[in-house]
């Protein structure tokens, strides 16, 4: 199931947001947290059965761990430290295992088929994961203050976030799951979290998926592409993955708002950033502050004396394991390091005090994202250096416009119409948090958030309907 199917739409949202407020606070709020449950359980079922095992299997395990780091030291036959660096091992191995099992091997021995050692990708491991990492260093440093097997389930499980995201943390949800108001039918709640549902739709089904069939025909052309057909196909790409992924997480925080949850803001128009730095600050902005606290932090606590250079090598491997966490490919490993690269350029660059207007620091950091993102995109290595080549070399002729041919007449019109109104969009409009945080009720935001509906279902409903480009991480 997906946050853009009907499926979703008319029958698996309503119905779990009206049970969730007519079970209300039945047993102290117990069974209003098993519905969650159940739906969330039901949710991931839909994509695998066995998906919903592995999850459990992650539950149950991190929720044990959990319990005994938060006894007293006296009561375990174990120090602390050991069982905390046993319960983030077995995280980790558990994400390698089903992550990058044959990765690793074909590292090892190339050439040989691991076909026995590719298990199916599970549904939000790679998310799911990170949450309760995150879970037992904040019990290992006394963060957690109350706990039980039904709040961790839910916390880490829940379905408005547990596929892609945003990432959160124990401390943010629980206390809200269980706050004296949190079954209360909250109007303004539900207004406010709708329409930003709506938009993440409407930038999804209709923004996005124009994006994608021109980027997809640019990367999947067999022959060199044009100078400006490489810039398209990678310009396409960038509005796409915005759009898809910020669509998603527009959803989801929507999701939660309308059952009182209140989530972290993941994008912050990141197109308009003027350094690399700034950039992360406004791309998947719980990501970021996830390789702030548990990646680069600890890695500067390592280090003897923290100095620049320390700090410096902190932040781009950092950066790689965050590009790696994407996925078992060296695109993703390229990705990471050149975005390690330019963060650490940017601090020095920040250190000297060099001058950097405002314009062409931004539109550097854009050029750069583009770049980078081919890297993101391609399926290999070779063909990203193929995608860059014909972006910088004239090998393909300067335009050919044969890799769109086979899209229809209708759809290029259509397209191009609505890449137009989107490139406005990021670089010029309110993004959508804006939009959602001065949200009035109003005639007038009542026919906008209708119209974006109709129109996004009438994309999904006339258009072969694709996942969201971060399932798969």
């Amino acid at each position: 199931m997906s946050f853009n199917s009907f499926s979703f739409l008319f029958f698996f949202l309503p119905v779990v947001t009206l049970g969730y407020f007519l079970i209300g606070d039945r047993a102290g709020g117990r069974w209003r947290k098993i519905w969650l449950l159940a739906a969330s359980l039901t949710f991931v079922a839909v994509a695998s059965v066995r998906d919903v095992s592995l999850l459990l299997c992650s539950l149950a395990v991190n929720c044990m761990i959990g319990r005994l780091l938060l006894r007293p030291q006296e009561g375990l036959r174990i120090s602390r430290g050991t069982l905390f660096v046993g319960g983030l091992l077995a995280n980790i191995l558990f994400l390698c295992y089903y992550k990058y099992s044959s990765f690793f091997l074909q590292l090892v021995a190339p050439g040989i088929s691991h076909n026995w050692a590719r298990p199916s990708f599970p549904l939000g491991i790679s998310f799911y994961t990170i949450y309760q990492i995150m879970f037992l260093v904040d019990c290992y440093e006394g963060l957690v203050d109350h706990h039980n097997w039904l709040d961790h389930f839910v916390f880490a499980g829940l379905f408005s976030y547990v596929t892609m995201g945003p990432i959160v943390r124990w401390k943010l949800v629980v206390p809200q799951l269980n706050g004296p108001n949190a079954s209360v039918l909250n109007a303004d709640n539900v207004a406010r979290g709708l329409f930003l549902f709506v938009c993440g739709l409407f930038k999804k089904a209709v923004l996005a998926d124009s994006f994608f069939r021109w980027a997809d025909a640019g990367f999947s052309w067999q022959h060199p592409l044009s100078m400006l057909g490489g810039w398209l196909a990678a310009f396409a790409f960038t509005f796409e993955l915005y759009f898809d992924f910020s669509g998603y997480t527009d959803m989801a925080l929507g999701v939660a708002l309308m059952l009182n949850l209140n989530l972290p803001q993941n994008f912050n128009s990141p197109f308009r950033a003027q350094s690399i730095i700034d950039f992360w600050r406004r791309w998947h902005i719980t990501l970021t502050n996830f390789i702030t606290t548990y990646l680069y932090t600890p890695m500067i606590r390592a280090f003897p004396r923290p100095t620049f250079g320390a700090a410096l090598a902190a932040t781009f491997l950092a950066m790689v394991i965050a590009g790696f966490w994407h996925g078992p490919d060296w695109t993703f490993l390229i990705f990471g390091a050149l975005h390690g690269g330019a963060l650490v350029i940017n601090q020095c660059w920040k250190k000297m005090k060099l001058p950097m207007p405002p314009s062409l620091g931004g539109l550097l950091t854009f050029t750069f994202v583009v770049l980078s993102l081919v890297f993101f995109r391609s399926p290999t290595a070779s063909h990203a250096v193929d995608m860059l080549r014909s972006m910088f070399t004239l090998h393909g002729g300067f335009f050919n416009y044969e890799p769109w041919n086979g899209i229809d007449h209708v759809d290029q019109v259509l397209g191009i119409t609505w890449m137009s109104i989107a490139v406005g969009i990021v670089f010029w409009a309110p993004n959508s948090m804006e939009l959602e945080r001065t949200f009035r009720p109003s005639w007038r935001m009542v026919a906008l958030t209708v119209t974006m509906a109709v129109i996004a279902c009438i994309y999904v409903n006339g258009v072969v309907s694709r996942s969201f480009v971060y399932r798969d991480f």
